[in-house]
């Protein structure tokens, strides 16, 4: 550790020395209802101080038989990493190329974690934690086998990025390529996002460090905090519950009783929110002991699915661009209790498409042209708005973006799961 630690901050000053000067800006975010509305942060970290803090920094964070910043030295070898339950975790980099053994943590079993950086030690520690969306909101901890290593996911666009974290079978890098990334109770992976970096204070540490790893730039950040639609009185933006869509082939859960479920769709400097409606219901005529027919909602199906936005292939599609919704994955299903699915509803099949009913009751997959306009306003709606965003970053992947590969969520994982 204490070798590695040396080099890293050789490394870094001499990097450092012809570094940008990083702009001396606060950034004020103000979004509605959030716990930390008023609070800015600094982007800025001055050399000189960092370069002072150094030793500090790293006294506080390790044993005292595992630093000697005093010369960079390399010693003839380096002591073996200790491990204490309650001492807050050092990052030493993100980068996948870069990650080495004594990245390795383990958090399984903890609530919370404390994490201080390397390469920003004046910055307050980041409290690690897994998610509040238990049972009756109640924090959940981290699942029993989360070991591995947190490390920056580069995606195309690049306001899709995350931190995530990678579990692996031990410290030893060769099996991070076989790992995979934790998730969460809603089968997304565990992430912290570019938009939770750019406007949340309590990020402020990890935000200096991955500018001075260069994984991020400051436009990327501002472009973040740009992005924004208004619905009504309300201005909604990219939250840390928010899914994030930024390509076709990206599996997202769904509740076949649900009513809806929004999303932000993400490009190369915009992003588009959206809600997919009532996917696995339908409006049926009932008819009351009055004899008064009415119109409800029948849901024949209760269960969950994931499902994945694709590029249509189908016949009647040729020539546009036009998207289809397919079911990736059944975790559940079963007829609603009292249904006797009279609108004829297909049971969801996996690796079938969704359907959806035409207005002379027959089904067909759900689809969206993104380029055709709506009758009533001359105009594509929200949902063809955001989906067209996919084509663009298709395109964007096409002329030699960085590849990302999502996992799917595995069945006998998402069965385990506390909603």
């Amino acid at each position: 550790m204490q070798v590695r630690v040396n080099n890293i901050i050789a490394t870094w000053k001499t990097r450092l020395g012809s570094w940008r000067d990083i702009r001396n800006t606060k950034h004020l975010v103000s979004f509605p209802g959030a716990r930390d509305e008023s609070s800015p942060y600094d982007a800025s970290i001055q050399l000189a101080q960092m370069q002072r803090r150094w030793t500090s920094s790293v006294k506080a964070v390790l044993p005292q038989d595992q630093y000697s910043l005093s010369t960079l030295d390399i010693p003839p070898a380096a002591k073996p990493r200790r491990r204490y339950k309650n001492r807050a975790l050092l990052l030493l980099t993100l980068h996948r190329t870069l990650l080495h053994e004594d990245d390795f943590m383990v958090l399984s079993g903890e609530y919370s974690k404390s994490l201080r950086f390397l390469l920003a030690p004046e910055m307050p520690p980041l409290k690690l934690c897994y998610s509040r969306q238990g049972q009756d909101g109640v924090p959940l901890p981290f699942p029993s086998d989360t070991q591995g290593f947190l490390y920056w996911h580069a995606a195309a666009p690049a306001l899709a990025s995350q931190v995530r974290f990678r579990i692996t079978d031990s410290s030893d890098m060769a099996t991070f390529t076989g790992g995979r990334d934790l998730r969460l109770p809603d089968c997304r992976p565990w992430n912290i996002s570019v938009f939770d970096i750019a406007s949340n204070s309590r990020y402020s540490g990890l935000r200096a460090h991955v500018l001075f790893e260069e994984l991020v730039t400051d436009n990327i950040l501002d472009t973040s905090l740009s992005i924004s639609t208004r619905v009504g009185a309300r201005v909604l933006r990219p939250r840390a519950k928010s899914l994030l869509i930024w390509k076709f082939g990206q599996s997202f859960l769904v509740d076949f009783r649900s009513s809806g479920a929004f999303a932000w769709v993400i490009g190369s400097s915009t992003g588009e929110v959206f809600q997919l409606q009532r996917l696995f219901s339908v409006w049926a005529s009932e008819s009351g002991i009055t004899g008064i027919v009415k119109r409800v909602h029948h849901k024949p199906f209760t269960g969950r699915a994931l499902v994945q936005f694709e590029r249509s292939a189908l016949p009647e599609h040729t020539g546009t661009r036009t998207v289809i919704l397919r079911i990736v994955e059944v975790i559940e299903v079963a007829k609603s209790e009292g249904s006797d699915n009279s609108c004829g509803m297909p049971e969801p099949q996996e690796g079938g498409l969704v359907m959806t009913r035409t207005h002379g009751r027959l089904w067909v997959p759900w689809s969206v042209d993104v380029d055709r306009s709506q009758p009533d306003s001359g105009s594509p709606s929200s949902l063809a708005k955001a989906l067209a965003i996919l084509f663009d970053n298709e395109a964007l992947q096409a002329h030699g973006a960085p590849a990302n590969h999502e996992l799917v969520c595995p069945v006998h994982f998402v069965s385990m799961l506390v909603l």
